[in-house]
């Protein structure tokens, strides 16, 4: 019984020897390359003429002289338009405070 069971033992280790003497690693490297292709050469179309017409001659026409004559009494209106202005505030003013609106 010895010798059969040292004799499937070695078998067993056969076999277990030649199934890693199998085993490998590959290491494979492609480049693919395309077939040669050939093709008409590209067409090229010159594009129309173009024509663009110079530009205008540019005029420059001045516009009127005018003249306009100094007011002297604008100041002097304008002072007594803000006094006028001045004394409707104050008898506005006045009349609230003497009907009793307050602010």
């Amino acid at each position: 019984m010895k010798r059969l069971a040292m004799a499937g033992l070695m078998a067993a280790a056969l076999l277990a020897v030649s199934a890693t003497a199998q085993a490998r690693v590959s290491v494979s490297i492609g480049i693919g390359i395309p077939g040669i292709v050939y093709g008409p050469p590209p067409v090229y179309v010159a594009p129309a003429p173009v024509y663009v017409p110079p530009p205008p001659p540019v005029m420059v026409i001045p516009g009127p002289v005018g003249y306009v004559p100094y007011d002297p009494y604008w100041r002097e209106r304008r002072w007594e338009q803000e006094r006028r202005w001045e004394r409707e505030r104050y008898r506005e003013e006045r009349h609230y405070r003497r009907h009793g609106y307050r602010d």
